[in-house]
């Protein structure tokens, strides 16, 4: 009986041990399949993770090599000749200019010009005269120029956005005047220059980003001392960081469109010690414009809303448009980004009117005629719209560089021939 319980006993180990041991097989199989799978899992992830960090890296690779596209900023500047907002004490009231701004207001007088100063980016005018209400004229003095303050109306509404005042006429009221107008042109939000005995103001303005700096002297009256104002000024507006800087000279004989040798030596050393434009006045009539050494001096521009005169004899004048292009931030020379909009002082060929106009047709021809003789020295030349179209000073040196280049080819080509025919008869000769 025990026996028989024995051998049971013992049959119930061994079948227990069997099961237990197939029990950790199957596990161990099962073990071994999951582990392939995650394995394999663990492979295709990897593989997955590795092309991703190809691309990424590819596209970075990509990236380094285009290059950001340049910032590209222009500016363009417009540049009248004397305006002068009043009459001179000499004047009577009959066909002045208060007779018109009494008649038609302030929006009068620019109304034909002022969509060429809206779309600029910079306007600048030699304002010829004061803005005020004293009666302290100066003595002896033959012209003396003045307007109410009100005018100023008429260059803001015209989009001017600066004035010069290096001047003979800015000393007009004493000082009174002066001060006056330095007030109102603040209060009116003009910027303004002047650098002399009567006031030591740089002009500074920005538009996109861009700062345009100019002094303005006045040579007629001051001589060579304003070369001091010039080089000061210059060096101020560019520790200011003056990105374009204009010298405004006033300066030449009146009424004469020849330019004097002290214009010719002063607007070129302005551009040799860094101005980027020169722009003259006082002469009240045009002279010719020169492009030196890639930048531009333009001897005088003449009158242009000028209410010193009720009927002046010559009544040419003209808009100077410059175009400065900046490539992130650095000013590049394009000489050939200048205009010269042929205009008159104003609409009427018989008087003046105080309303300067843009020309078309025979009148524009005209009057660029005109300005391409006085310029013709320089070599510039435009077409009836005012656009440059030639540069002949330019091409005329490349061409005798060319001839130069021609001479001494012929020259070398003679001596060596005649130095292999004096080699050969050495070579023959006996």
């Amino acid at each position: 009986m025990l026996n028989k319980k024995k051998r049971v006993f013992f049959a119930g180990m061994v079948l227990t041990l069997a099961l237990t041991a197939c029990g950790n097989v199957s596990q161990e199989n099962s073990g071994t399949e999951s582990g392939s799978q995650v394995q394999n899992g663990t492979e295709q992830n990897g593989s997955q993770v590795s092309g991703s960090e190809e691309l990424t890296k590819e596209s970075q690779a990509e990236t380094e090599t285009q290059e950001p596209e340049p910032v590209i900023t222009e500016i363009t500047i417009s540049a009248v000749g004397d305006v002068t907002l009043g009459t001179n004490q000499k004047a009577s009231y009959s066909g002045s200019f208060h007779e018109y701004y009494d008649k038609y207001g302030k929006d009068y007088f620019l109304q034909k010009v002022k969509h060429i100063f809206e779309e600029d980016d910079f306007t600048i005018v030699n304002f010829e005269g004061t803005l005020t209400d004293s009666d302290n004229i100066r003595q002896p003095k033959e012209w003396n120029h003045k307007g109410r303050p009100e005018y100023v109306e008429i260059l803001t509404d015209a989009s001017v956005e600066a004035a010069t005042l290096g001047n003979n006429h800015i000393m007009d009221y004493q000082q009174d005047g002066v001060n006056d107008t330095f007030s109102t042109l603040e209060n009116a939000g003009i910027a303004y220059a002047i650098s002399g005995i009567w006031g030591d103001q740089y002009g500074m303005y920005e538009t996109k980003g861009i700062q345009i700096g100019f002094v303005s002297v006045n040579e007629y009256y001051e001589g060579t001392s304003v070369y001091t104002y010039l080089e000061d000024g210059l060096k101020t507006l560019r520790e200011q960081g003056a990105d374009i800087v204009i010298a405004c000279t006033h300066w030449g004989g009146d009424k004469v469109h020849e330019i004097e040798q002290d214009q010719y030596d002063m607007g070129r050393w302005c551009i040799d010690q860094g101005y980027d434009l020169v722009l003259g006045c006082h002469p009240h009539v045009l002279q010719g414009i020169e492009c030196y050494k890639g930048k531009y001096i333009v001897y005088s521009m003449g009158n242009f809303c000028y209410g010193g005169s009720k009927n002046p004899a010559d009544k040419d004048s003209m808009i100077f448009q410059q175009t400065f292009r900046f490539v992130d931030g650095v000013l590049e020379e394009d000489p050939s980004a200048i205009r010269a909009i042929p205009c008159r002082l104003s609409s009427s060929t018989s008087k003046n009117d105080y309303c300067p106009e843009i020309l078309e047709g025979d009148e524009a021809e005209s009057v660029i005629a005109n300005l391409n003789k006085y310029s013709e020295e320089f070599g510039i030349a435009f077409d009836a719209q005012g656009y440059l179209i030639s540069d002949t000073q330019g091409e005329e040196q490349t061409d005798t560089q060319s001839e130069v280049q021609t001479d001494t080819q012929g020259e070398e080509l003679a001596n060596t021939q005649d130095e292999e025919q004096t080699d050969t008869q050495s070579e023959v000769a006996p």
